[in-house]
């Protein structure tokens, strides 16, 4: 839907939307990987849907909170060394020259360049919570989410966890959607098992947020992650 280094759509320009969409078909998916049927989504009221302005502004909220913003150049007045003159000031034929430090001399200073500095700016609570509201609506819309049955957090693997999404025809990078209800220990199985699969990422519905659901190409849901998502449309109507 939206392109998370710009937050430009890539497809053809999409006019705003306002009012309540269709219900869609989202595949459902047994716990093993096999496709089973479809489980019905009805989103709730939407207004400016989809917001790209507002996606693009969560975006690069999320990725400034990432930057560790430690590059750091020194300039001339930082430059340890001699402060004496390279050579005199006439008669040589070169350019006048005071001190080795000049960014123009090979060992000087840089001019403007960066400082350790926090890139982290500050976007409204409600405007983050509408963000992934209407990215987590476009997964569901734009047929990029599918569900499967469940996930047990005990006996779960990183083979298991890589069988069922290639069963699933899971060939991108995802996101997959735990309930939030679940326990931590469970959780923190099912992270642990998918740490080594290539573009997957785990998160509680919860702690769902634009960058996550926008940098990755599908959205995995257990089923109690898709029914804690649709109660939130149906009691909320769809806006947070």
């Amino acid at each position: 839907m939206c392109d998370v280094s710009t937050g430009v759509k890539k497809s053809n320009k999409q006019e705003a939307f306002s009012g309540i969409p269709d219900p869609v078909e989202v595949p459902f998916h047994a716990a093993d990987g096999s496709e089973e049927g479809t489980r019905t989504f009805t989103p709730g009221t939407v207004s400016n849907y989809p917001n790209i302005a507002l996606l693009k502004e969560a975006v690069r909220h999320y990725q400034g909170r990432l930057r560790r913003g430690t590059a750091s150049t020194l300039g001339r007045s930082e430059i340890h060394g001699t402060t004496r003159k390279p050579y005199r000031q006439k008669g040589t034929g070169r350019a006048r020259a005071g001190t080795k430090k000049s960014p123009l001399w090979k060992g000087g200073g840089v001019t403007f360049g960066p400082k350790p500095r926090n890139y982290d700016y500050g976007l409204p609570r409600n405007q983050r919570r509408l963000a992934t509201h209407q990215a987590t609506l476009s997964k569901l819309l734009d047929g990029e989410t599918l569900i499967v049955a469940s996930i047990d957090g005990d006996s779960v693997s990183t083979s298991t966890m890589g069988a069922m999404l290639s069963k699933a025809k899971v060939d991108v990078s995802c996101l997959i959607g735990l309930p939030s209800s679940m326990a931590i220990d469970d959780r923190h199985g099912i992270a642990l098992s998918c740490r080594n699969l290539r573009r997957v990422q785990v998160l509680p519905v919860k702690d769902f947020n634009t960058l996550a659901l926008l940098k990755n190409r599908k959205l995995v849901l257990t089923e109690a992650a898709f029914d804690e998502i649709q109660k939130k449309e149906e009691t909320s109507g769809g806006s947070d």
